[in-house]
């Protein structure tokens, strides 16, 4: 046996793949919160134009309201699309995981 005090310990390439690998699903999990984060933000600001384009509505000023509601009727269809594609993208990250 040869013994070198001073040689570093060789890390083992399995456990540096493996390392990387949760660092990478960290990072993915940290990135799905934030776009879920996003989403919820998104819809909310969208349901308070919507209410505020029924407001308008009842306050006899159709053109505006109409206007109001539909970009905050696309605003939460836009938010709940990319919260479903986040979902999904985690989902599919998770089923490639190895076994």
């Amino acid at each position: 046996m040869n013994f070198n005090i001073f040689s570093k310990p060789q890390p083992n390439n399995n456990d540096a793949a493996q390392e990387m690998e949760q660092k990478i699903i960290e990072e993915l999990l940290r990135q799905a919160r934030l776009t879920f984060n996003l989403a919820l933000g998104v819809t909310a600001a969208s349901a308070m134009m919507t209410l505020s384009g029924v407001g308008l509505l009842y306050l006899n000023k159709a053109s505006e309201a109409s206007l109001t509601a539909g970009a905050g009727i696309l605003a939460s269809i836009s938010s709940v699309q990319f919260a479903k594609d986040a979902k999904e993208e985690l989902h599919e990250i998770i089923d490639n995981l190895p076994k």
